[in-house]
């Protein structure tokens, strides 16, 4: 459980060089298979969200492309008053490196 304004919880991915240019295309087929919808994505960053539901009012994701070919996924509450997340933002996390290690 975290604990912050708003709670969030972050992780790094790393790959190997060879599987660095599907890493990517892992990532979108992770928020696909995660249903969580992009909000906005550039070269360098995708921002997602998850959906409100009765555990959370949901949360918001920044998946940033590292120069070493790996990525940083933070989860963080979509409410900015948010101080406690029960968990919730580190399940994301765990449940989109689950994803990924999957896709790539």
């Amino acid at each position: 459980m975290a604990f912050g304004f708003p709670a969030y919880h972050t992780e790094r991915y790393s790959t190997d060089t060879s599987k660095s240019a599907d890493l990517r295309v892992a990532v979108r087929e992770t928020l696909t298979a995660l249903s969580w919808s992009v909000r906005e994505e550039s070269h360098d960053r995708i921002i997602a969200s998850t959906s409100m539901n009765i555990r959370s009012w949901g949360e918001k994701l920044l998946i940033s492309f590292l120069p070493d070919k790996s990525v940083s996924v933070t989860s963080k509450c979509a409410l900015p008053t948010q101080c406690l997340d029960w968990g919730k933002n580190k399940a994301n996390v765990g449940r989109f490196m689950a994803g990924i290690r999957k896709h790539v």
